[in-house]
């Protein structure tokens, strides 16, 4: 438990100061839970009451399409927080579902609880403002890149924000994430190896 209390730390103070007392109220608060590769976390359009950490491994959110194809709308790399409950619900169900693309460790804390600590605690809620504010600003990020950027930039891009990971996770998810097919991004990484 002293490990997962240690990444903890990092993440909430990556986002906030958090004092160790407020770290551990946080953790006293939730349950660890250990998924395998291809676990998913949570699915799509079910009922969800949980605040996540990410304490280890890599995960990627999605949406299936009308084929139940998942189109892979976001990653989220080792220790993070995943997007919190209240932008990725609607009337208590995801929007989207989370699945585990490495081995994973997460921290669950029910919403609820979470939402009262943030209300008792400003430390705790300085945090979770913090994290709001992130999250919209990588949503606007992605939103100008993937809108404006050719298939090529956004291959750059995803290479400068998560480096290595095309040899660790499947490049459909990549694929996916990029907005392009796989024999494109196949293609792309062609392109790029030759130069």
């Amino acid at each position: 438990m002293e490990k997962e209390i240690i990444i903890l730390e990092r993440i909430l103070n990556a986002y906030s100061p958090v004092t160790p007392a407020g770290v551990s109220l946080v953790m006293e608060n939730g349950s660890i839970e250990a998924c395998r590769k291809n676990d998913v976390i949570f699915p799509e359009k079910r009922f969800n009451a949980f605040e996540y950490f990410q304490l280890e491994g890599i995960s990627h959110r999605y949406n299936s399409d009308e084929d139940q194809q998942a189109l892979t709308t976001g990653i989220f790399m080792g220790e993070t927080v995943i997007t919190p409950h209240f932008t990725r619900t609607q009337n208590s169900q995801s929007i989207f579902a989370l699945q585990a693309l490495t081995d994973c460790v997460f921290l669950k804390v029910p919403a609820g609880t979470f939402s009262q600590l943030m209300d008792q605690h400003d430390q705790i809620r300085r945090f979770g403002r913090s994290v709001v504010e992130k999250e919209f600003v990588k949503g606007l990020q992605y939103e100008v890149i993937f809108r404006s950027f050719s298939a090529k930039d956004r291959l750059t891009y995803f290479r400068t924000h998560y480096p290595n990971l095309e040899n660790i996770i499947p490049h459909t998810v990549i694929a996916s994430f990029l907005g392009i097919t796989p024999v494109s991004f196949s293609r792309l990484r062609g392109e790029s190896a030759k130069k």
